[in-house]
């Protein structure tokens, strides 16, 4: 008799086929999901990437508007009618990017002038621009300017003052001027006096420069053979200064006569007169 019923062993292995069959489908599920958010990130990223790019460009792209203003404040830049377009900066360097800009312009006046101004900024592959139409007022100055020349006046005004004229002379002894020793007052005082020595200055002949101071009992032969020398003296400060050069000093006094002299400007000036020296400026419009 058959029997329709189907062995354990056989159930088992279809059972254990089917849990396989389940575990590899999920798996695929899985890589399948991870694949997909991967790309959806690295595609996030380079959106954001280039959004931030574009930001910083235009930040860039502002910077160099800026750079303009402040030259056209300090009037680095004069516009003129006719002038062709001028790029004014070219590739500056700024913030991680450049810039480059360039001015048009578009009329001019007595009063103020009026340019466009086109500013792009550059980071990577993005690039932005800004563009501004912008008046320049003129500023005025009030100052005075010569109309009328006249020669200056000069006028002199002199005064006197006392000036001094030193004159220095120096004058020396004459040996031949003085009498011999015995024939000296201070000769017959050491003679007289009590001590035994008497000071004695030698005079060298024909050599007044050096003189030799002596010291001598006075009733010594040394002492005795310059009683007649002209030249030799006694002295009683026990120097021998006599033939030293006596200096004499002269002073005279005179009066000078000074000018001085002032120049007084006769000019005549305007009181005020218009000068273009700076501009202000104002954004139109911005784009």
């Amino acid at each position: 008799m058959k029997s329709d019923s189907v062995p354990a062993a056989a159930l088992k292995a279809q059972a254990g086929g089917g849990m396989l069959t389940i575990v590899a489908t999920l798996g695929v599920l899985l890589i399948l999901v991870q694949g997909t958010l991967y790309y959806k990130a690295k595609g996030s990223a380079k959106f954001m990437g280039r959004e931030k790019s574009k930001v910083l460009a235009q930040q860039i792209s502002e910077a160099g508007v800026e750079d303009n203003i402040a030259d056209l404040g300090r009037r680095s830049l004069k516009i003129r009618p006719g002038m062709p377009d001028t790029v004014t900066y070219a590739d500056k360097a700024f913030g991680g990017g450049t810039y480059t800009t360039r001015l048009t312009p578009v009329a001019s006046g007595a009063t103020a002038d009026t340019i466009d101004l086109t500013s792009t900024g550059s980071v990577g592959r993005g690039s932005q621009t800004v563009r501004a139409r912008m008046k320049l007022r003129k500023v005025i100055d009030t100052t005075r300017t010569p109309r009328v020349t006249v020669a200056p006046e000069t006028s002199y005004t002199f005064f006197s003052h006392t000036a001094a004229d030193t004159i220095t002379d120096s004058v020396k002894f004459d040996p031949n001027s003085l009498p011999a020793v015995r024939d000296q007052a201070a000769y017959k005082a050491c003679m007289a006096s009590a001590g035994k020595f008497c000071d004695l200055c030698h005079l060298p002949p024909g050599n007044p420069s050096h003189v030799i101071p002596q010291t001598h009992n006075k009733n010594s032969g040394a002492f005795q053979t310059h009683l007649d020398h002209h030249g030799d003296y006694i002295t009683t400060d026990k120097t021998c200064d006599l033939y030293e050069p006596k200096v004499t000093v002269t002073i005279t006094y005179r009066t000078l006569t000074d000018t001085t002299r002032s120049i007084i400007d006769k000019t005549i000036y305007d009181t005020t007169v218009v000068i273009d020296t700076m501009v202000k400026v104002q954004i139109l419009s911005w784009r």
